[in-house]
């Protein structure tokens, strides 16, 4: 089912983002950038909560890396909690800096900067 839902994800998101090459990868295939990304403690950016936890390497564009969230990022509203998939972005010119992603109705929105939250690269 995870493959299903990363396949459609990543046709949507080609078709959203084609002139920045996204497309899905896997920890094995890149060798540019460690394979996964621990996030050692839960972050908010405004009414998104991104759990703690080891991301996994997902997809790649020209701008940089997409690590998918262990679980679906939860959106806060007057409604009730609303789930997402989501993740963290690694620019390729400077792996310093992280920001959350969301997969949003109208497409892949990049939020926040979690730049300054506990987090390791790891092998």
């Amino acid at each position: 089912m995870r493959r299903v839902t990363g396949l459609v994800v990543a046709l949507f998101l080609t078709s959203c983002a084609g002139s920045h090459h996204f497309r899905s990868t896997n920890a094995a295939e890149t060798t540019s950038t460690p394979p996964y990304l621990e996030l050692r403690s839960d972050h908010s950016v405004g009414t998104l909560h991104f759990p703690r936890g080891i991301y996994v390497l997902d997809a790649v564009d020209d701008a940089g890396y997409y690590y998918r969230a262990p679980r679906k990022i939860v959106q806060h509203s007057f409604s009730g909690n609303l789930l997402h998939n989501g993740g963290i972005f690694v620019a390729k010119r400077d792996q310093k800096k992280l920001r959350g992603y969301v997969i949003l109705a109208s497409g892949l929105t990049h939020v926040g900067n979690l730049s300054r939250t506990d987090h390791e690269f790891r092998s």
